[in-house]
């Protein structure tokens, strides 16, 4: 898989380009994950993998690498008491963005018909949404959005507000006149 974030956001820009040569209105939603890799939970993510057909040894493995684990916190001579760690995948791992995007995989079944591009790198996902009438794409995009919080809450993750951003593009209804000075 050799796509950067590059290549992603070129997809962006061909999207919105495509959508203001067809004069169609063009909504496009940023939404961030909160502390996407921290959140990933084993039960969740297992069956995941599962469906995604690896079982066996390699299941077994995944299991193990996730299952027991336990973490405390040590500030200055203090430490606390040992707890399981039931969310988030091993930090440093090469494995981390792999595991994530497995795990949020079937994030774009959440709304058909929406364009969704996926950063793992910082954890952003982009659903963009286009239609001719400006009320009837709010209509969608807030359906589409409904979806997607659906499957926020099914896959126990949440998102940054404040890293949440909304964006909309509409054609000009008149053309710009050049201005001439003499």
């Amino acid at each position: 898989m050799d796509h950067s974030t590059s290549h992603t956001i070129l997809q962006i820009r061909d999207k919105i380009q495509k959508a203001i040569e067809a004069k169609k209105n063009f909504m496009w939603d940023f939404l961030g994950f909160e502390q996407a890799f921290d959140t990933v939970n084993h039960k969740i993510l297992l069956k995941k993998l599962y469906h995604y057909g690896i079982s066996g040894v390699a299941y077994n493995w995944f299991t193990s690498y996730l299952s027991n684990r336990k973490q405390f916190v040590s500030i200055g001579n203090g430490t606390s008491d040992l707890s399981f760690v039931t969310c988030g995948v091993p930090q440093g791992s090469v494995l981390v963005p792999l595991l994530f995007l497995l795990y949020i995989n079937d994030f774009n079944s959440s709304a058909p018909n929406l364009d969704f591009f996926v950063l793992a790198d910082d954890s952003n996902l982009f659903l963009q949404c286009q239609h001719e009438s400006l009320q009837t794409l709010e209509l969608k995009l807030n359906n589409k959005l409904q979806r997607v919080n659906e499957w926020f809450c099914a896959n126990r993750l949440s998102l940054i507000i404040d890293k949440s951003n909304f964006v909309n593009i509409s054609p000009s209804s008149k053309k710009d006149k050049p201005c001439y000075k003499n």
